[in-house]
């Protein structure tokens, strides 16, 4: 074994990296908001437990990474089969696999195990010393006493209430979490109409504010009361909402010089459509819409995710007022779900966009108007993007674009050496390949083949046939060998949707998913 591999701090970066390492590249993952905590399931439990088979040097560190993060107690509890893994007496092995949890994602109606689980408390107080994140998602009263026995280390709190359970732990949160930074609390029954006053005195109860909050109601939105009380924290940089009109205050705000002055991320979800989002950014002088340049250099990502059918002229509006800001975006997520065809259809032009003169840290572009609305885009817009924003990971248009040539793709793909994922319609058509008349040699001098891009999603192609798609050999031969050389790792071409109506029920893009 390489002597590097004795020192224990460059094993654990080691084992953290697999561990950490198993990650999904859906486009459809930026639908939903993300969590405080994540999901246990994202991690490489297989890969770690095979580390920790490999030698005596290996184990001890693999365990602690292979426990840092369980969905429940009963790996504790439950006792287990005999193992070259644990040689420690059963008696003290809850405690020492507890001793190793950092964070606990607490599944829906455990209540079972509580008994076996103050058992093992009463041996050591207390049993999770280093518990910094904790997901609770059991609302039963019973509980309480469990979740009260864990607070005073945690850090990071997830919290999915019921009525009931919310009027018992919410009052008590100052004094059993002293050690608090980021809250995230979510249900359907959290906040209501009658009880913003609850939130928004847990809230006033942390004078210094959080660093993390998140406020998920299903069925009510944060009210404007409990945003007039965060607004002033010096220290809040991640943000998630449910925005409502109830949100946006009446009168104009005279808290600070500057609301929300640490923001980094901000994330939106809304039964309204993107207006809401643009009068939210207005009036917490997050965003200005008008020529003149601001100062929030901290702000990285804009996540919002509506229901309902914006016009093009407010994708317009939104897209232009980014390029009045000085902010070094990374992550612009705006997605609408309304499927109903509720506006006469309309485009806007993608290249507002490119006219922020700060996108060079731009990782993830994502933007899916309803079906309503078309996005303006050209090749020329294509080789700009790719020339402005090198550091793509994720570009998704939700193929509500006109459609860009294979040859744009091939050099966005090939200059953007760090993309994952594409979404974008795109033409079929073989000739469009050739060199389109807005590239420039420069766009193409020194490209090489694509090893990251794993996911391509395309709209159905405009491209007319005569006879049957499969007997074409540009489709199921020419363009599965282009798109290989361009992107290595690529394994497959998702069709989004089918818009085919010639004659022929098949589609240009999925014959060439299956042969390539």
């Amino acid at each position: 074994m390489h002597q590097c591999l004795c020192v224990s701090e460059i094993l654990e970066a080691i084992f953290y990296f697999v561990f950490h390492g198993k990650r999904r590249y859906r486009l459809c993952s930026h639908l939903s908001l993300p969590d405080l905590i994540p999901s246990a399931e994202t991690r490489d439990r297989r890969s770690i437990f095979r580390l920790a088979l490999t030698c005596r040097a290996f184990r001890d560190l693999a365990l602690n990474v292979l426990y840092s993060h369980l969905r429940n107690f009963w790996p504790l509890i439950l006792p287990s089969r005999p193992s070259r893994l644990h040689h420690t007496p059963e008696l003290f092995r809850p405690l020492v696999l507890a001793s190793r949890i950092q964070i606990l994602s607490q599944p829906f109606q455990d209540d079972t195990a509580y008994p076996s689980f103050f058992a093992c408390a009463q041996k050591q107080a207390p049993l999770f010393p280093n518990l910094h994140s904790l997901a609770w998602r059991d609302c039963s009263l019973t509980c309480i006493p469990v979740l009260k026995h864990l607070l005073p280390t945690v850090e990071i709190l997830s919290l999915d209430l019921s009525s009931s359970f919310r009027k018992a732990i919410i009052p008590a949160l100052p004094t059993s979490a002293p050690r608090l930074k980021a809250l995230e609390i979510k249900g359907s029954l959290f906040m209501t109409d009658k009880n913003p006053s609850e939130i928004e005195s847990l809230l006033i109860s942390y004078p210094d504010g959080l660093t993390e909050l998140s406020l998920t109601c299903h069925w009510h939105d944060v009210p404007s009361a409990v945003l007039n009380v965060i607004a002033p924290w010096p220290s809040l940089r991640y943000l998630t909402l449910k925005l409502g009109l109830e949100s946006i205050p009446t009168t104009p705000l005279h808290i600070v010089p500057q609301p929300f002055p640490a923001l980094t991320d901000l994330h939106i979800s809304s039964d309204d459509t993107l207006d809401l989002l643009i009068s939210f950014l207005h009036t917490f002088r997050i965003l200005k819409f008008d020529s003149s340049l601001i100062a929030f250099p901290n702000l990285k990502t804009i996540h919002f995710n509506g229901e309902g059918c914006s016009t093009a002229n407010t994708w317009s509006q939104f897209l232009t007022s980014l390029a009045h800001t000085n902010t070094y975006l990374e992550h612009i997520i705006i997605t609408e779900k309304y499927v109903y065809e509720c506006l006469p259809p309309s485009s806007f032009d993608f290249r507002l966009l490119l006219a922020h003169p700060s996108l060079a840290r731009l990782s993830t572009l994502f933007l899916s108007p309803c079906r309503t609305t078309t996005i303006t885009l050209t090749d020329a817009d294509i080789l700009t993007l790719a020339r402005t924003c090198p550091h793509l990971h994720s570009l998704g248009l939700g193929s509500r674009n006109t459609p860009v040539s294979l040859h744009a793709l091939n050099i966005l793909v090939r200059r953007c050496c760090e993309l994952r994922e594409v979404s974008l319609c795109v033409d079929a058509r073989f000739d469009t390949l050739r060199d389109s008349e807005h590239a420039d040699d420069e766009d193409e001098v020194g490209l090489q083949p694509n090893t990251c891009l794993i996911n391509l999603e395309v709209g159905s192609s405009p491209t007319a046939s005569v006879g049957s798609l499969r007997s074409s050999p540009e489709l199921t031969e020419s363009i599965p060998r282009f798109l290989h050389a361009m992107a290595p790792s690529l394994k497959s071409i998702t069709v989004m949707y089918r818009a085919w109506s010639h004659e022929t029920s098949e589609d240009p893009w999925q014959v060439v998913s299956y042969a390539f």
